[in-house]
């Protein structure tokens, strides 16, 4: 069994929000696609971390990214990776810590993209949360090898949000 395996299994027990498959899903998708433009990555790192990057959603906390990073060194303790799973953890939102590794930057990354194929914000418009600042800072943590590719993506994305904010 592999870390990422150990991960998935991890994450399939103890997720308990309904939305989180979904994401962890897209953010995947994204992170594989950012592994093959660098494959100097450690992808056991990269993978592991998408998948246990959230899971401190289904815990009753401040911030999920504090308990997601607790939760990892708790789990995975034992593994020489654990410290650098941790801190793609700890980053992968860009707020108190941000990346400092290509592992890190690309959970980061593929965090935020795949925001942009899913409905979170949607989800934050009828929640009547900042869907627009989320997707300005969506964008800001995309690498700048996606940008361009993300471009037309995060320009709908704006104009819908600010056409439902007019009619909502």
């Amino acid at each position: 069994m592999t870390i990422i395996d150990d991960a998935k299994k991890y994450f399939e027990k103890n997720n308990k929000q309904d939305y989180l498959p979904k994401h962890i899903i897209q953010a995947e998708k994204w992170a594989k696609r950012l592994l093959l433009k660098h494959p100097e990555a450690d992808s056991e790192v990269v993978l592991a971390a998408i998948w246990l990057h959230d899971i401190g959603q289904s815990h009753p906390c401040e911030d999920h990214a504090v308990k997601s990073e607790e939760i990892v060194g708790n789990i995975l303790a034992k593994n020489p990776k654990v410290t650098q799973i941790m801190h793609c953890v700890r980053a992968h939102r860009c707020k108190d810590v941000m990346p400092s590794t290509i592992e890190a930057k690309i959970v980061a990354c593929a965090d935020s993209a795949s925001h942009m194929t899913d409905y979170v914000y949607i989800d934050m418009l009828q929640e009547n949360k900042d869907a627009l600042g989320k997707l300005e800072r969506d964008y800001r943590d995309i690498l700048p090898e996606l940008k361009k590719e993300l471009l037309p993506l995060y320009t709908k994305w704006k104009e819908l949000i600010i056409e439902f904010k007019k009619v909502g």
